[in-house]
């Protein structure tokens, strides 16, 4: 609490924290505010004259003349009397006012007989103290006097002020040096005509001699002359002879990073990335600040990066996008070359050149791809066909994984390979198996027919052990049919030719006409088919193609099931999709196989003794046939059974404008 044995300001609190901030209490004496209060003991005619600061308990003394105490308690001081006005504060005989006849001061050393106080403030206002004169004799300053004490107040407010500033730029100063010294990156200053004044401990290590050796010297004397004269010239700039009149080149350098050769102290010469910035005082320009990065350590790096892209069949790049009209590849492999016909420089300076070299009818499916890698952030997959030349095409695969830019945008890191090769060969082996199994077709319909006439007594009466061969016959008849079948579908998927009549229908039917069809091969197995859960769901979707979805799904489930149990279908609906899902009661799938398990030919007992029968081809087929009528399909798998899943939209939430189409 304030002690209240003298008067307090309204706002003491207030003026208490200014004066705190001044940071000027129990600081040495300055020859500013010695010279105040020599001209006021001078002109006002005074032994004493003091610049007295007020804090909460004493009052102390910046600076004084004739007295040798510092500080005085504050209860005893005439100056806390004093802030608690504007103007000055005159006491002409202590004596004579109760406020002070008994005041240790006055009854004592020094004996005070006369006081005038000029109040001083801080920046913000705040009356922190005084310049006050003491005489032994009662009076009375001068309008002369007084005037000149109230200017000199008014100084020492300003004084006041000009400390602070001093303080807050010496702090600054002090920050920035240590920053600056602390930066991993050389910086170097600079005057106005290009003359080093600072260099940093990191720039002395990057240059092999100490500030003091440099200073002063052209920051050009660092560089090659000749490299500047060529940089000159380039830029139509006035050539020069030597490092004095070299900075003109080196200040209009028209990049903000520009990679020049430095000198160091042996005379051998290493690259530096430079960015020169302006330093400007009140818009008047004082001089330039240097950052230099040591670049050997990256070149390095880059050799060592070009061996191993050298080493890689295709071509690694760093590519980078803003938005969709904002981008650039940050880095690229010379193999680009020979993917895009294109040089690494020619990938940074002009991407929009890479990307005019894709095929038109390939680009729309690119560029909509990347976007949406960079807004799901997922990994970055596609194949498509380029021209690096007029005269040739090739297919090309590019794998990248992106990467969110704290600044915003998307990076990715990733490859780019020739496929090409892989494509002819996938193309022949189609049109091989297309050929054989519409090859094999024909005269496989004639032996299942022959076949089947045989086993019926077309020819008479057929003898008990030519039945069970005939019977195997063409069991495996049937088997080469449905091999030959899937595989005409798998041939017609890949080539986009298999037809799709999408129409909106009630979902729920087409559940019950699957049962109804595979009922009877699931009782083959003593297995049961049930439907479970209402439906009201409109789809839009090919009958026969989900047909054959269902009935995939619902043969490999009696299949895989235990003798006596049951297959359920189950439906689920939600407010934009309806989930399809076959329920086993099987032993599972093995966790080696089920990262596998849609691949084509893909079978979890490939041995010719399997119990179950089947192409490898069904799943495969499932999945291409759902993921066309824009569904998923998957399936999760224990040792108690499994379940596979198919999820499609309602047909109210995709295209509800389009019609019934092929």
């Amino acid at each position: 609490m304030h002690d209240r044995r003298y008067p307090l300001p309204p706002d003491e609190d207030a003026r208490l924290q200014a004066l705190l901030d001044l940071q000027i209490l129990d600081t040495p004496e300055e020859e500013a505010f010695d010279d105040l209060t020599r001209l006021a003991a001078l002109i006002c005619e005074t032994p004493i004259a003091l610049v007295s600061l007020v804090d909460d308990q004493r009052q102390w003394f910046k600076s004084r003349v004739g007295l040798d105490a510092r500080e005085t308690p504050r209860e005893q001081a005439f100056c806390t009397h004093a802030i608690l006005g504007t103007e000055i504060f005159e006491v002409p005989d202590p004596l004579d006012d109760p406020r002070f006849r008994d005041n240790p001061l006055v009854t004592g050393a020094p004996h005070i007989r006369f006081y005038a106080g000029m109040p001083v403030s801080s920046p913000d206002g705040q009356r922190i103290g005084t310049l006050c004169v003491i005489d032994r004799q009662p009076r009375q300053l001068s309008p002369a006097q007084r005037e000149a004490l109230q200017r000199l107040g008014c100084l020492a407010s300003r004084q006041l002020a000009l400390h602070r500033q001093a303080i807050l730029h010496a702090r600054e100063a002090a920050l920035q040096r240590a920053l600056l010294n602390s930066a991993g990156c050389a910086l170097l200053c600079t005057d106005a005509e290009g003359q080093l004044t600072f260099l940093n401990p990191t720039a002395e290590q990057l240059l092999g001699q100490s500030a003091s050796a440099l200073k002063g010297k052209p920051l050009c004397s660092l560089l090659d002359l000749r490299e500047l004269q060529a940089h000159a010239v380039r830029q139509d700039l006035a050539v020069p002879d030597n490092a004095d009149t070299a900075f003109t080149v080196l200040s209009k350098a028209t990049a903000s990073h520009q990679e020049w050769n430095l000198r160091g102290l042996d005379g051998g010469e290493f690259p530096v990335l430079m960015n020169l910035s302006p330093i400007h005082n009140d818009q008047r320009l004082i001089g330039y600040l240097a950052i230099l990065q040591d670049m050997r350590e990256y070149q390095q790096l880059e050799q060592r990066l070009q061996r191993i892209a050298e080493q890689f069949p295709g071509m690694l790049y760093q590519f980078v996008r803003r938005d969709a009209e904002h981008f650039h590849f940050a880095y690229a492999s010379e193999g680009i070359r020979a993917i895009f016909g294109i040089s690494p420089q020619q990938a940074a300076e002009q991407p929009h050149l890479l990307f005019s070299r894709i095929l038109p009818d390939d680009l729309p499916r690119i560029r909509e791809s990347i976007a949406r890698s960079a807004n799901e952030l997922s990994p970055w997959h596609e194949e498509f066909r380029v021209r690096p030349t007029p005269e040739s095409q090739l297919w090309v695969e590019a794998r990248s994984m992106p990467k969110a830019l704290r600044g915003g945008g998307v990076e990715w890191h990733g490859f780019m390979s020739d496929i090409s090769e892989r494509k002819r060969v996938e193309n022949l082996k189609a049109e091989f198996v297309s050929t054989v199994s519409h090859e094999l077709r024909t005269p496989l319909t004639a032996i299942a027919g022959a076949l089947g006439l045989v086993i019926n007594g077309a020819l008479g009466e057929v003898p008990e052990p030519l039945q069970e061969m005939l019977r195997i016959a063409e069991q495996n008849s049937q088997r080469l049919t449905l091999l030959i079948n899937d595989l005409l579908d798998m041939e017609k998927l890949n080539a986009g030719k298999l037809v799709f009549e999408l129409r909106r229908q009630p979902l729920k039917p087409l559940l019950e006409e699957a049962l109804d069809s595979n009922r009877a091969y699931a009782e083959r197995f003593a297995v049961t088919l049930q439907l479970r859960g209402d439906c009201t769901a409109q789809v839009r979707v090919d009958r026969l193609r989900l047909q054959q979805v269902l009935a995939n799904l619902l043969s490999n489930a009696a299949k895989f099931t235990a003798p006596g149990s049951t297959v359920i279908i189950d439906v689920t609906q939600s407010t934009d999709q309806v989930v399809v899902s076959v329920i086993d009661q099987g032993t599972g799938i093995a966790p080696e196989f089920q990262e596998r398990i849609f691949h084509k030919f893909a079978q979890a007992d490939a041995s010719d003794s399997r119990r179950t029968p089947g192409t490898g081809l069904g799943l495969a087929i499932s999945k291409e046939l759902i993921e066309r009528m824009d569904g998923t399909i998957g399936f999760t798998s224990s040792s108690q059974g499994s379940t596979f899943w198919f999820s499609l939209p309602l047909a109210e939430t995709i295209h509800p404008e389009l019609p019934d189409s092929n």
